[in-house]
């Protein structure tokens, strides 16, 4: 079975500053190994010419990516996290490794 990437990209609300974010980039990243079933790895990275961030997550399947939908809103770590990003504008989609 291929693994799954889940891709969020996403803008940061005013006031935030860089190093608050990637602090609690950082622990939602950490919860994520803690608390997701499949979960491989993440990635958080800052768009070159907007001002907007992509985050990738690998899991070992699209179930396991549903079941975090469930399992992480609930964590403080994700409260945190989402709470200083902009919900408007914000997309998710999946990509199935082929190779």
């Amino acid at each position: 079975m291929k693994n799954i990437i889940e891709v969020v990209t996403t803008q940061v609300k005013n006031g935030v500053s860089e190093a608050q974010l990637l602090e609690l980039s950082h622990a939602f990243g950490k919860a994520l190994k803690r608390e997701a079933d499949g979960f491989i790895k993440r990635s958080f990275t800052k768009h070159c010419t907007q001002d907007k961030w992509v985050e990738l997550i690998w899991w070992n399947s699209m179930e396991s990516a549903q079941a975090a939908l469930e399992t992480m809103p609930p964590t403080i770590e994700f409260q945190q996290f989402s709470s200083i990003l902009e919900e408007e504008g914000s997309e998710i989609f999946y990509l199935e490794e082929k190779q």
